[in-house]
C-alpha cells in the first residue's frame, strides 16, 4: 500500500505531505485545489512522463517521493533481486523522482539511483493509476491474458509454467539448427576453407618455441665472423700472446713464481699465493673451453638462408592464424572440430531436428491444454462480468473474451487474448482500449478489478475523477464498487461527487489557500464532524444547510445522538 507521498514544488504544490491509510481513501476539494496534482505527482513518482511545466514557477527542480509497504508480491521480489537490491528489512520501497527545468530525471529506489527503464518497471507492480485510457493496465492485452489465467486459477498457472519452460528449450534448439542448416554452397566453402588451414598449419610442423630458437640461430649466423674472431683472439690472449706480448697464463705463472718466494720469506701472503694459484687454473680452463668452441665452430653460409625462410613462414601463419605458435596449434585444434561438425553436419541436423519436432510436440500438446483451461474459464469470466456490469448499471452492455491463434509458438501459449465490449445492443465488439465513454470505461474497469481483486496483485488503485460523466444509480453503483474494492485493495479516489466520498473510509480535504505572497496547496485527513461539514458542502455547492447536514448524516450513518467531533 501507499503509505506516504511527498511532494515539493509540483504543480502549485509547494511542499505537501499525505499519509494515507488502507482501504478506501477519497480526496475532495475545490476546483484547481490541487486534486488532480497530487495523482499527476504519483504517476510521476511511478515513472510517468514529467514535463518542465509541472516544475512549481521559481522553483529549480521538483521532488516526489512516494513510500510503498510490500510484501508477498513474487514478481515485485525477483525484479529487485534481479537489480541486487535486497529484500527491504521494514518491507518498504521509497520511489524518489526529480525533475529539471533540463529535462534531466533523477530516479532512486530506497536511496540508490536506477535507469528510468527500470524505475518504471518496478513502479507498475506499486499501484495502478487510472487517469488516462492509455495509462490502465487492463487495456494492456498481456495484462488482459495475465490476468485471465490467474482467474483460472492454479492449475492453469502451472500449465503456463510448463508451456513457457518448453518453449524456452524449442526456441533454443530451433535456434541451433538454424544455424547449422546453413547454405550447401556456404557450408561447402567453409569446409574447403578450413582444409586449406588445417593442410597449411600441419604442414609447417611447428615446434613451441621454435620461433625463439631460429631467432637465436640467425643471431649467430648473421654475427659469425665477428663471434669467430673475438673468441680466436680471447683464446690468444689467454694462452698464446701476441708478438712480444706474453700471454695471460704466463704472466699468472711467473707472479706465482715471485709470491712463492715471497712467501719462503713471508708467510703473512700465503692466502694471496692460494687465491691467485685458483685463478690461474681457471683461467687454463677458460683457455681451454675457448680453444674447444673456436674449434667447433663451422659457419655455414647457406644456413642463414634456410633459418631465414622458416623464421618467414613463420611469420605467415602468425598473420593469419595467432599471434604465438600456441595460437596457431589451438587454432588448429578448433578449425579441426569444426571441419568434423561440417562434414557430419547431416547427421547432427537429422539429431537436431528431431530434438526440435519432439519438444515442438511437447509444447502443442501442453499449449493445447492451456488453451482448452483459457477458453472454459473464458466464458464463465464473461458472465461474472457480466453480473458485475449489471450491478454497475451497465445490464445491457455485451463482455467477451476473444483469442486470436498465433501463427508460431510463444512464451504464453497458442493464443492472444482480448477483452472484447459492446456498450450498446447491436454494436459489434470492441477491444477494451477503444472505449470512448470516460464514464462507460471508468465502470468497466471496476467490474474487472472488483471480479478480478484476488487474482491482481497491483495492491494500489488510483482514480482521478472517476465519477464525472456519472450519475444517479450508476453513480451509486460505482461508489458502492470502490468500496468492495477497498477491501482487497488501497482504493485512492480524487472525486466530486458527494455519493462516493461519502462511502470513503479515510477523507481528505485538499485546500488551496493565499498565505500573503503566494497561493499553496496543504491536505488535511478530516475528522467525522469536519468531514460532515465537507459532504454537505459537497451536496449543494459549498453551501452548508440544515438540509444537506442531515442528508450528510444518513449518508455517513450518523445518528442524532452519535459524536461529530471524532
Amino acid at each position: 500500500m501507499l503509505l506516504n507521498i511527498f511532494i515539493q514544488d509540483f504543480g502549485i504544490i509547494d511542499q505537501l505531505s499525505i499519509d494515507f491509510a488502507k482501504g478506501f481513501n477519497v480526496l475532495t476539494g475545490e476546483t484547481g485545489s490541487g486534486k488532480s496534482i497530487i495523482i499527476d505527482a504519483l504517476q510521476v513518482a511511478l515513472g510517468g512522463r514529467p514535463s518542465a511545466g509541472q516544475i512549481r514557477s521559481g522553483a529549480k527542480k521538483a521532488l516526489i517521493q512516494a513510500a510503498f509497504a510490500v510484501g508477498g508480491n513474487k514478481g515485485l521480489n525477483v525484479l529487485l533481486n534481479e537489480m541486487g537490491f535486497a529484500d527491504p528489512d521494514d518491507g518498504i520501497i521509497v520511489m524518489t523522482r526529480e525533475v529539471t527545468h533540463r529535462g534531466k530525471n533523477l530516479c532512486r529506489i530506497n536511496g540508490r539511483v536506477v535507469t528510468l527503464g527500470y524505475y518504471r518497471k518496478v513502479g507498475g507492480f506499486l499501484a495502478d493509476l487510472h487517469m488516462q485510457p492509455e495509462t490502465h493496465s487492463l487495456l494492456n492485452q498481456e495484462k488482459q491474458r495475465q490476468l485471465l489465467d490467474r482467474f483460472a486459477g492454479k492449475k492453469a498457472l502451472e500449465v503456463l509454467e510448463q508451456t513457457n519452460l518448453l518453449y524456452t528449450r524449442w526456441r533454443e534448439a530451433h535456434k541451433k539448427y538454424t544455424e547449422l542448416n546453413r547454405a550447401a554452397g556456404e557450408r561447402a566453402r567453409r569446409i574447403d576453407m578450413l582444409r586449406y588451414q588445417i593442410d597449411d598449419i600441419q604442414q609447417a610442423d611447428l615446434d613451441p618455441g621454435e620461433d625463439a630458437r631460429l631467432e637465436n640461430e640467425k643471431n649467430f649466423l648473421v654475427n659469425a665472423e665477428k663471434i669467430s674472431m673475438l673468441a680466436a683472439d680471447a683464446c690468444r690472449f689467454l694462452s698464446e700472446g701476441t708478438g712480444n706480448q706474453h700471454s695471460a697464463l704466463d704472466l699468472l705463472a711467473k707472479t706465482i713464481e715471485n709470491l712463492r718466494d715471497l712467501v719462503s720469506f713471508d708467510n703473512r701472503n700465503e692466502p694471496l699465493l692460494k687465491a691467485l694459484e685458483n685463478i690461474f687454473y681457471q683461467t687454463e680452463d677458460i683457455a681451454r673451453e675457448l680453444a674447444r668452441y673456436c674449434a667447433g665452430m663451422d659457419f655455414n653460409p647457406s644456413r642463414l638462408a634456410v633459418v631465414d625462410e622458416r623464421l618467414e613462414q613463420i611469420r605467415k601463419l602468425k598473420r593469419k592464424y595467432g599471434k604465438t605458435i600456441e595460437e596457431i596449434h589451438n587454432y588448429l585444434q578448433e578449425a579441426k572440430k569444426e571441419l568434423d561438425q561440417l562434414e557430419n553436419v547431416d547427421q547432427s541436423l537429422e539429431e537436431l531436428l528431431q530434438e526440435v519436432e519432439e519438444i515442438e510436440s511437447a509444447y502443442s500438446e501442453t499449449a493445447g491444454v492451456l488453451s482448452a483451461i483459457r477458453r472454459k474459464v473464458a466464458r464463465e469470466l464473461e458472465a461474472a462480468v457480466q453480473q458485475e456490469l449489471s450491478d454497475l448499471e451497465m445490464g445491457r452492455v455485451e463482455f467477451k473474451v476473444a483469442f486470436t491463434v498465433l501463427d508460431a509458438p510463444a512464451h504464453d501459449g497458442l493464443e492472444r487474448v482480448s477483452f472484447m465490449i459492446a456498450t450498446n445492443p447491436g454494436e459489434p465488439l470492441k477491444h477494451l482500449a477503444k472505449i470512448a465513454s470516460g464514464g462507460e470505461l471508468t465502470r468497466i474497469m471496476l467490474a474487472l478489478k472488483a471480479l478480478l481483486a484476488d487474482a491482481d496483485d497491483v495492491p494500489v488503485l488510483v482514480f482521478d475523477e472517476a465519477d464525472t460523466g456519472i450519475s444517479g444509480k450508476a453513480l451509486q453503483a460505482v461508489a458502492e464498487k470502490m468500496m468492495q474494492l477497498g477491501s482487497h485493495h488501497q482504493v485512492i479516489c480524487v472525486t466530486h461527487s458527494a455519493q462516493v466520498a461519502g462511502l470513503g473510509q479515510v477523507h481528505y480535504s485538499i485546500i488551496k489557500e493565499y498565505d500573503g505572497q503566494r497561493t499553496v496547496t496543504r491536505a488535511k485527513k478530516l475528522n467525522s464532524a469536519e468531514r460532515l461539514k465537507e459532504l454537505a458542502k459537497m451536496l449543494d455547492g459549498n453551501e452548508v444547510t440544515e438540509v444537506t447536514m442531515s442528508h450528510a448524516r444518513q449518508m455517513l450513518g450518523f445518528s442524532p445522538d452519535k459524536d461529530e467531533t471524532l
